[in-house]
């Protein structure tokens, strides 16, 4: 009972800067050490030759289908659970926990099945060449086999942050990353199982992670409980599931989308732009992870607050997750823009290679700055269960409009414009950003008056000034209490 206690006084006693970098070091450290284990991955497997990296480079956006299902039964329930808790509705909390689970698993073993019968077209679309192809094909089996293994691990370690053990699934992450590294180089060369290896890696170092979160679920250290009993295929929790994690998963689905049609922008430039275009990917992919591990222990303090109507607490954790998280996506693009090809030459010694790849990281650093504000503003229309503005900024920067800039970019500027559509639908995305975040803002001022809290300072104050006046509308008329939305 006192570990429960703990998690939710974390939640919504603690100074908020205390609670956000307790439960966000966590998820930083597992998440980078995850964008690390990306990174080096592809270090060993570009020892195999430019195909090779070719090959991860094809699969990566399958790999991220795959995770997307996981991903959004895990968002879209955490989302829920953190509101849940806030209102102290334990027993729903439990139950929703439970029926993600199993959901996901499910959803796990029919996307394993379809995707051995449809793997070689789905990597024909995902950009895989004729001398790319039969690694891709290998590569891909062995995920496709732990699909619910890889779907499970991303579930219950969104369900844990939820709930406050943020340490649980930062050492599931470290886990699972740190020995899917060792294991690397044992299958690929010790082995000599090649690109086989890295991924039979990655499958046996995923099963550990997931195993360690199943144990601490049923052996009861967990303050939500998951118990199959408790399964309940109810509408209520699968809405609240859908409205927010079927963003997620679109997101998901478009960026494989736009990630494909980047790697078949690219083919014909030659496997070396498609190997840089993968590398420079999860290159960025390493510095992403940690403001997104930061938004995810932003998102449980937003959520509980949120449903508990703390709105003072809720203001302080917006202000310091933006300067942080800015300060952060400063410092990284400077040294991604200074240090590019030193970068790109722990990859590959292929000159085009390193051509291509230092111009593309260039590129992709220039919006990144920025990037921290889109993420944190994204987090909190989740936390709040505010599914189509996180669902317009989701669709936004990896579809509506990062696919047309792959499909007309590169028609006027060759490579260079398969380098710049990210960069490109990054810079429109956060203009977007910051239009929902004036919306949302004012949203708040107007809750929090409602509610007889104090409204917000600084900047939120100056955007709060325009769009309320006193606990009134623009109408002057007083404003009704809003509802908690479940």
């Amino acid at each position: 009972m006192a570990q429960r206690d703990h998690r939710e006084e974390i939640l919504a006693e603690w100074d908020v800067k205390r609670a956000l970098i307790h439960l966000a070091i966590p998820s930083i450290i597992g998440m980078v050490i995850n964008g690390v284990y990306n990174v080096v991955d592809t270090i060993f497997v570009g020892r195999l030759g430019t195909e090779s990296i070719g090959a991860v480079s094809v699969v990566f956006p399958f790999f991220m289908l795959i995770a997307g299902f996981g991903l959004a039964v895990g968002v879209g329930s955490a989302s829920y659970i953190s509101r849940l808790l806030g209102m102290g509705r334990k027993e729903e909390a439990d139950q929703t926990a439970t029926t993600a689970l199993v959901t996901v698993v499910v959803l796990g073993l029919v996307f394993a099945a379809l995707g051995q019968i449809f793997l070689e077209p789905l990597l024909r679309i995902f950009g895989a060449s004729d001398t790319i192809l039969p690694h891709a094909v290998v590569y891909a089996r062995a995920l496709l086999i732990g699909a619910p293994i890889i779907m499970l691990k991303m579930t219950l370690n969104n369900v844990l942050r939820a709930e406050g053990s943020a340490h649980a699934a930062m050492i599931a992450l470290v886990t699972g990353a740190v020995l899917n590294i060792i294991l690397d180089p044992i299958f690929i060369f010790v082995f000599n199982m090649g690109i086989l290896g890295a991924s039979t890696a990655t499958i046996v170092a995923q099963a550990v992670a997931a195993g360690y979160q199943l144990w601490f679920y049923f052996s009861g250290r967990s303050y939500v409980k998951i118990r199959l009993r408790q399964f309940r295929p109810a509408w209520h929790i699968y809405s609240q599931i859908i409205k927010i994690g079927t963003p997620i998963f679109v997101t998901q689905l478009l960026n494989s989308a736009a990630m494909a049609m980047i790697n078949a922008a690219a083919a014909p430039f030659g496997d070396a732009a498609v190997a840089s275009m993968g590398v420079v990917k999860r290159i960025m992919a390493l510095g992403l992870f940690t403001v997104f591990g930061y938004a995810q222990g932003f998102q449980p303090v937003a959520g509980y607050n949120y449903g508990a109507r703390n709105f003072d607490r809720l203001w302080q954790a917006i202000r310091f997750s933006l300067r942080i998280s800015t300060a952060f996506t400063v410092t990284i693009a400077v040294l991604f823009i200074v240090f590019s090809q030193q970068i790109i030459s722990w990859f590959s010694n292929d000159p085009e290679v390193l051509d291509i790849g230092g111009r593309a990281l260039r590129a992709l650093s220039a919006p990144f700055p920025l990037l921290g504000f889109q993420l944190v503003y994204f987090s909190l229309f989740q936390a709040l269960g505010k599914a189509l503005p996180a669902a317009v900024l989701s669709f936004s920067r990896q579809g509506l409009l990062l696919i047309p800039a792959v499909l007309l970019l590169p028609r006027f500027f060759g490579l260079d414009g398969v380098i710049f559509a990210q960069p490109l639908a990054d810079a429109l995305t956060i203009a977007v950003t910051a239009v929902l975040a004036v919306a949302v803002n004012r949203q708040l001022c107007r809750e929090a008056s409602s509610h007889g809290q104090p409204e917000a300072e600084g900047l939120e104050a100056a955007i709060c000034s325009r769009g309320t006046n006193s606990g009134s509308d623009r109408s002057g008329k007083p404003l009704k209490p809003s509802p908690v939305k479940d």
